[in-house]
């Protein structure tokens, strides 16, 4: 009776983590032979497949523990800001209610935190709190000011989310115009994902496909964990061609 509960629990404590794998790969979709791995190779399998594609993906510090820290330190800074409101005190702030999703008062800190001295972190912070609240001509002048200070602040993302607030505005020449001089910069695969959308809008489809192409081409020589984080555009970009592929075929 005894091996039987010994023997019968590691065989479901087996099963369970050949199912964890299993539902890991669904979700992240890497490379198909992954599958294969699992399910031809047996426990030896499932274990390579977790320590390279799950491990390195393991956050370390749960979810709980992150949120009661933050709301240690938004208490905290809650006090400092009554008592000694410096602009550093009300960014911080701003950018944790940002976080939350209180992008009302994110917009009123970060305007304060503005009113003492002009600060990147802050124009870039306010303007993606009023694109969040879909307040795109709101958040204009705050992205293009962060835009006009460094184009390559936050690794070009203040260029990408200014691209996208055009973009939303209805200001499609203007989006344009900030992705070309952003792919001068960098290869980031969200510039060329949205450039080549819009170029297919304007009616450029070959264009279009060849920013595609692009993402796709650079995979070759990324390493691995790289290739985890691409994996989103890539699936976007062959999505995105297969419809340019179908738009042809029926034009």
């Amino acid at each position: 009776m005894l091996d039987f509960l010994i023997y019968g629990s590691v065989g479901y404590i087996g099963l369970i983590f050949r199912l964890a794998m299993l539902i890991h790969f669904f979700r992240s979709r890497p490379e198909w032979y992954w599958f294969f791995v699992i399910i031809f190779f047996g426990p030896i399998g499932e274990a390579v497949y977790f320590f390279v594609e799950v491990f390195p993906t393991i956050r370390w510090k749960l979810p709980a523990f992150e949120r009661m820290e933050r709301r240690k330190r938004k208490a905290w800074l809650e006090t400092l800001i009554r008592d000694s409101p410096s602009q550093e005190a009300l960014a911080e702030l701003a950018l944790i209610d940002r976080k939350e999703g209180r992008n009302e008062r994110a917009v009123e800190l970060f305007g304060q935190a503005l009113a003492r001295a002009d600060d990147i972190e802050c124009f870039y912070g306010r303007g993606l709190a009023l694109l969040e609240l879909d307040r795109p001509e709101e958040a204009i002048p705050d992205l293009k000011r962060a835009f006009d200070i460094d184009p390559t602040f936050k690794f070009h993302e203040s260029s990408l989310a200014l691209a996208e607030a055009y973009e939303t505005a209805g200001k499609d020449a203007k989006a344009v115009q900030i992705y070309e001089a952003v792919l001068g910069r960098t290869t980031v695969s969200k510039a060329y994902y949205n450039y080549g959308r819009l170029l297919a809008k304007a009616g450029h489809a070959d264009r279009a496909r060849e920013m595609m192409d692009e993402i796709l081409a650079k995979q070759q020589g990324l390493p691995r964990y790289l290739k985890r984080q691409e994996r989103p555009w890539v699936r976007k970009a062959k999505a995105f061609l297969k419809l340019l592929k179908h738009r042809h075929a029926t034009a």
